[in-house]
């Protein structure tokens, strides 16, 4: 079997507490754990152990024209992550990165140092932190392809913070994601670099989409066309429904957050 999950997704979102209260409205449960009055992010957690991550990526109000001009500066302290960041920046509101989980959590280094030693490369470890909204600081690290594009890896948070049952629970039904559908412009190519990932997944290719079905049933379908975007999320829920979220002004279009019955 395949050694990672989806561990989450991240949507950018230029006003957030907008953005939350439209999730809200769609039968999401939004989650801070930061001060909300301060925080850059929000989250809604899944039963598989997932999340979508709702992010604001720009850390200070100021012209993005500003922000890039510092990133670029910076950019050779660690490009490849700042080249993700500039990639956030510059890319429309909607979904715009992914993370992949080690399964178990226990075993990520190992798997990296695996990929590594087959030719991946990935840049070394950032450290992060958060202090949460009981005061505690918590932390995790992350290692980035050097192609944006891919996905980044994480590690566990520490401490771990369990979900309470009211923040698992949504009015929708959702309980998973179950896939995630990348536009690619070159197939054959960008299925390589996926293999030298997912290594040993399971997968099919009929010339025209690929798909990696990986650990808890997710699935990354390679498809293709003229350029690259992550056009599609697909959600489970316990609902006998099969429904497309309204798409949110600013989104590109062609992007869409699906849902169907698990």
């Amino acid at each position: 079997m395949n050694k990672f999950a989806i561990g989450h997704i991240l949507l950018k979102a230029k006003q957030l507490k907008h953005t939350v209260k439209n999730y809200e409205k769609w039968g999401f449960t939004v989650t801070y754990r930061t001060d909300p009055s301060t925080a850059h992010n929000a989250l809604i957690y899944f039963r598989d152990g997932s999340f979508l991550e709702l992010f604001n990526p720009k850390p200070i109000k100021a012209p993005d024209k500003l922000i890039l001009a510092v990133l670029q500066l910076i950019r050779p302290l660690h490009p490849s992550m700042i080249s993700r960041y500039i990639h956030y920046i510059r890319s429309t509101e909607g979904v715009t990165d992914y993370a992949l989980d080690s399964v178990p959590h226990e075993l990520v280094e190992t798997t990296l140092a695996e990929m590594k030693q087959a030719g991946a490369t990935i840049g070394k470890k950032i450290n992060m932190s958060k202090t949460l909204q009981d005061g505690r600081k918590q932390t995790w690290w992350i290692a980035t392809p050097a192609d944006f594009r891919l996905p980044f890896f994480m590690s566990a948070y520490t401490p771990a913070v369990p979900c309470s049952e009211q923040e698992l629970t949504h009015r929708n039904g959702a309980l998973g994601i179950h896939k995630l559908v990348i536009d690619v412009p070159d197939l054959e190519e960008w299925v390589s670099k996926y293999k030298a990932i997912f290594g040993d997944a399971v997968w099919s290719d009929d010339g025209q989409q690929c798909e990696f079905v990986l650990e808890k049933r997710h699935t990354v379908l390679l498809r293709l066309a003229k350029q690259y975007r992550i056009s599609e999320v697909h959600l489970l829920t316990s609902q006998p429904i099969a429904t497309k979220l309204p798409l949110p002004s600013g989104w590109a279009d062609g992007t869409a957050i699906y849902m169907k019955q698990a």
